[in-house]
């Protein structure tokens, strides 16, 4: 009977000790390899400042009960201010910290093993530390092997997932490209490399993945759930155009645009696209350009075709906005006073409220 009152309350105190979420250790960073070298563990570095809402956000996931179950497993958790006591780190990983918050895997030799930038949900979160968790998924390992040639290329996949989870966007560019380049026609529209047209950046327009990706769109876009089609189409072709008709990509400064005037080129791009709204991103395109170039005889021409298309409460907001940057309102709030311009934010309006 004693033996069994003993495992009830054992087993109570560790269901006690997991819901107080994530232990953070008041050590010193080396108290804390020394630590995490005797638990067999690694340690885990929170870079956050006080002003940080992501950094909040993550604190109050890692007060639950799952949180503390796997991070109090696997890790000896600090937490540094890097506008105070992160001062104190070595040059080596404050210079990896350069967003809030930042997490890095540290082993007890006091190398960086692997690197997770930015706040997700915590399930999400944490199958991102997993991968800095096995040595061969991990950031250091991918990257050193990446380097010498050695990673097959399901491995390189494994990489750019490392890469994505640390938040290196230019470096998951230039890896998905090459690894693009050396892939066969048949391993391009494979399931097995799907992560290569999802992993598509903001910069990715002008490459050959994403053109790739446009011609090829009905042989990969079946194999792809819907958030990530919608990603892909939002990251290389909807916010070029938000950023030409809101004003952000102008003559005079083009928000880092590849190009003074991007729109012939995609054009080019649209042309020979298979998505199926291709026609009404042509005609944003053309829209686009001609807000660029001032041009208003055109603008009012191609600001009818746009509304030939369906008007959703996006395109209705970033429309607007357009309406009033060209005829001269600086504030979405005023009214517009030249004829053609109240003309077409009527139009607008009626097409909005027909859907």
């Amino acid at each position: 009977m004693k033996n069994i009152l003993l495992v009830i309350l054992l087993f109570c105190s560790s269901l006690l000790f997991s819901q107080e979420g994530v232990k953070v250790e008041s050590i010193t960073f080396k108290e804390a390899l020394v630590k995490a070298e005797q638990q067999k563990k690694l340690v885990l570095i929170d870079g956050y400042t006080s002003w940080c809402g992501p950094c909040k956000w993550m604190k109050r996931q890692f007060k639950s009960a799952e949180a503390g179950l796997f991070f109090n497993k696997h890790f000896v958790f600090l937490e540094f201010d890097m506008e105070k006591e992160g001062k104190t780190l070595d040059e080596k990983y404050k210079k990896e910290v350069t967003a809030y918050p930042t997490f890095l895997i540290i082993r007890p030799d006091g190398e960086i093993q692997h690197k997770v930038v930015g706040a997700d949900t915590l399930s999400i979160f944490i199958n991102m530390v997993k991968r800095g968790l096995t040595k061969e998924t991990s950031l250091d390992y991918l990257e050193q092997n990446y380097k010498q040639g050695k990673l097959s290329k399901k491995q390189i996949l494994d990489y750019i997932n490392a890469l994505t989870d640390a938040s290196s966007k230019k470096e998951v560019a230039e890896v998905a490209n090459q690894l693009f380049e050396n892939l066969s026609e048949k391993e391009r529209v494979s399931s097995d490399y799907l992560l290569l047209y999802r992993c598509i950046h903001y910069r990715d327009w002008n490459s050959d993945r994403f053109a790739y990706y446009l011609r090829h769109y009905k042989e990969i876009a079946p194999m792809m759930d819907q958030e990530s089609i919608a990603y892909v189409r939002m990251a290389a072709l909807w916010s070029h155009f938000i950023n030409y008709l809101t004003g952000m990509i102008t003559p005079e400064e083009n928000y880092g645009a590849e190009l003074k005037n991007e729109i012939p080129s995609f054009r080019i791009l649209l042309e020979n696209a298979e998505i199926p709204d291709r026609d009404f991103y042509l005609a944003l395109g053309d829209l686009s350009e001609s807000q660029f170039l001032n041009d208003k005889i055109a603008y009012e021409r191609d600001f009818n075709k746009v509304l030939s298309f369906p008007v959703d409460e996006e395109v209705y907001d970033v429309l607007m906005r357009s309406l009033h940057l060209v005829w001269g309102e600086s504030s979405e709030s005023m009214k517009i006073e030249n004829k053609t311009g109240r003309m077409l934010e009527e139009k607008l309006n009626r097409s909005y409220e027909k859907k």
